[in-house]
């Protein structure tokens, strides 16, 4: 399974030939649409994942099990 980083460098390069794409493009239409439809929601994707990336550095996702993170008392119900 890959690991978010590997995947991020996997998009990053999609996103590299959609801009080239977008801007060597001889239709302005299909090359708006392209920007539209793939390449403004894979900016939001990089964005979102570069959150978590930095999120998870930080220690943000360590591993805890149920209870501990939530600290519940199942003999309490």
């Amino acid at each position: 399974m890959a690991t978010l980083n590997e995947i991020y460098k996997e998009l990053e390069s999609i996103m590299e030939d959609v801009e080239a794409y977008v801007e060597e493009a001889d239709n302005a239409n299909q090359a708006s649409d392209v920007a539209g439809s793939v390449k403004n929601p894979l900016e939001k994707i990089l964005s979102a994942l570069d959150g978590i990336i930095d999120d998870e550095s930080a220690g943000v996702y360590e591993d805890y099990g149920e209870d501990e993170f939530y600290e519940e008392d199942e003999s309490s119900w």
